[in-house]
């Protein structure tokens, strides 16, 4: 599939199909071979002493270190270690008193970010030591790779036999690449093994209970980390959530249709009220039908064009289309920056025709839009694997590679094409932006480690906070509702009139409010809360290069300023 992080919310079609008998064996595992955590943990864990050194930016108070875990957990007498990057930020004036754990979601996001981000909340800094981790497999930890896998190249639209077994043929290649490449390591990335990491981050900071922010795919760590150490729980955020109550091909059958929804609903009639300045369509219909008119002539014929005096070569085919559309849902920040590539792409392949006449629409450019175009380029066709996570897309293969052991690894997957290709033709027709690729997914072909993990349902755990916007095009309403209804002690704040994935943190302050109260005093709301969004802002000039692409420490929503901090504090220690 093409999974975004995390994206598409789960319709009633997409659950009953799900369920069908016949659609596939999934790989099974013996039930009752379910583990929560090893025997104990060997003192050459506990005794370690981390190093820490300052990282980024002075003024961002971050300091970074490297600790050993082993590389499973259940196996410490092999001595067979791995490394992971840890950062934390202490608080301005004395000793904290609690700890708040980050984790920015994928699952596979580098998580580094995270603490000079919470550290930098007036409201945690007081009193909280904030520490974030890349996750085994990513970011400065130990990484997986699955450098040189085929691509899903194909047009997931086009239902001809030969097109669908070359999908097929795709997703089946995958698991070997990353196998291959990642030396013994991937079996090992997955959720289980990752809260072990995170509980021994707990015990060397000298804690006994930890608090927890999560994002996206971040909400699934959680809520197992929840499940496996209830004894060490504090308080705990999930934002932007997935249905962790039920394995992962329920929350990633769920995307197509909410991404559809945030194009249809958010997105067509914006640019429709403002056409006189973005001129894509007087009506939301004369919008979506601009897109569906653009992406017929880019597969007809790629948008091929020279950036930046000749020295990068972007081809625009309609694969990048629908990449560049769905990385723009995410936050209606990046509206004004859809909109204008939508202009622009369609003034370049009408002009195709001309000799010359493309080329030169380009050349004129300054050379910030240039760069602009091209990280946008390159960040929409890096997505080659198919699936994509749940929060922005990533910068870098092992992102990548971890996210897709994460999912695969996790839970199980209908096993074979079966299932995907008849998901695909059931959400293609209704969700085209994502729903035609539902068989782009190496899941169906994963050889999964011997692996059955605890179900969470929030049994006596203190309160467990959920937020959660409408209209997210990464995770679905659905998934969060469904997940709260299963899991005991639960509040969850949605926020309407609003689509952001990733609330917590800036996007409003009605949810800022009652996290911020429930992180500081512990203070849960007594019932599940509603707050108003605050609208879709009138476009503006989009952002040159990094901020655009979710790399500006500063500035932005929560996602893309955890990403640009993690940029900044990475790379330090070795």
């Amino acid at each position: 599939m093409k999974f975004r992080t995390l994206a598409i919310g789960l319709g009633a079609g997409a659950v009953a199909l799900s369920l069908v008998p016949g659609l596939g064996a999934t790989a099974s595992v013996d039930p009752t071979a379910i583990r929560t955590r090893p025997g104990q943990v060997f003192n050459r864990y506990l005794d370690q002493k981390p190093a820490w050194k300052p990282c980024g930016d002075p003024s961002l108070r971050t300091q970074c270190a490297k600790i050993i875990v082993p590389r499973d957990w259940f196996s410490q007498g092999l001595r067979i270690d791995i490394q992971l990057a840890v950062s934390k930020v202490a608080p301005l004036k004395g000793k904290p008193s609690r700890v708040v754990f980050g984790n920015p979601g994928g699952p596979g996001g580098a998580g580094l970010g995270m603490a000079p981000y919470l550290g930098g909340i007036k409201e945690l800094g007081a009193n909280h030591l904030a520490v974030g981790f890349d996750p085994r497999g990513t970011g400065d930890s130990a990484n997986v790779s699955c450098e040189g896998t085929p691509g899903f190249t194909m047009d997931a639209r086009d239902r001809d036999a030969g097109n669908l077994d070359l999908i097929a043929e795709a997703a089946s290649l995958a698991g070997p690449y990353c196998d291959r490449q990642s030396r013994g390591l991937l079996p090992y990335v997955n959720t289980e093994q990752t809260v072990q990491d995170m509980d021994l981050i707990r015990r060397l900071l000298g804690f006994d209970t930890i608090d927890y922010v999560g994002y996206s795919g971040g909400t699934w760590l959680g809520a197992y980390y929840q499940t496996y150490f209830p004894e060490h729980v504090g308080r705990f955020v999930l934002d932007s959530n997935t249905d962790f109550t039920r394995p992962w091909s329920e929350t990633f059958a769920a995307q197509p249709e909410a991404f559809e929804r945030r194009f249809r609903e958010d997105f067509a009639p914006w640019a429709a009220k403002y056409d006189a300045q973005l001129q894509l369509g007087r009506s939301p219909r004369r919008v979506l039908r601009a897109y569906e008119k653009l992406r017929a002539a880019l597969k007809k014929r790629p948008a091929v064009e020279e950036f930046l005096d000749g020295s990068v070569k972007i081809s625009y085919d309609q694969n990048t289309l629908d990449s560049i559309v769905s990385t723009d849902l995410y936050s209606k920040l990046d509206f004004p920056s859809l909109a204008a590539d939508l202009g622009f792409l369609r003034d370049l392949s009408a002009t195709q025709s001309a000799s010359g006449t493309a080329q030169r629409k380009v050349d004129v450019l300054p050379a910030a839009r240039q760069l602009q175009l091209v990280r946008r380029a390159q960040q929409a066709t890096r997505r080659t694997l198919g699936v994509a996570p749940l929060g922005q897309p990533f910068a870098d293969d092992a992102e990548n590679a971890t996210f897709i052991a994460v999912t695969c690894n996790d839970t199980e997957w209908p096993q074979g094409r079966e299932y995907g290709d008849r998901l695909s033709a059931q959400l293609g027709p209704n969700y085209p932006l994502l729903g035609w690729g539902m068989n782009e997914n190496p899941c169906s072909f994963w050889q999964r480690p011997d692996l059955n993990m605890p179900v969470p349902t929030g049994q006596g755990l203190p309160t467990t906070l959920m937020v959660q916007s409408v209209h997210d095009p990464a995770t679905n309403i659905s998934l969060a509702t469904s997940a709260h209804h299963r899991y005991a002690g639960s509040r969850l704040i949605t926020v309407t009139n609003e689509g952001d994935h990733g609330i917590y943190g800036g996007v409003n302050k009605c949810a800022d409010r009652l996290v911020n109260a429930f992180l500081t005093t512990g203070k849960a709301p007594s019932k599940d809360q509603t707050c108003r969004g605050e609208g879709i802002p009138a476009p503006t000039a989009p952002e040159p290069a990094e901020a655009s692409i979710g790399g500006d420490p500063a500035g932005g929503v929560p996602l893309a300023r955890i990403a640009g901090l993690g940029k900044v504090v990475s790379g330090y220690i070795h």
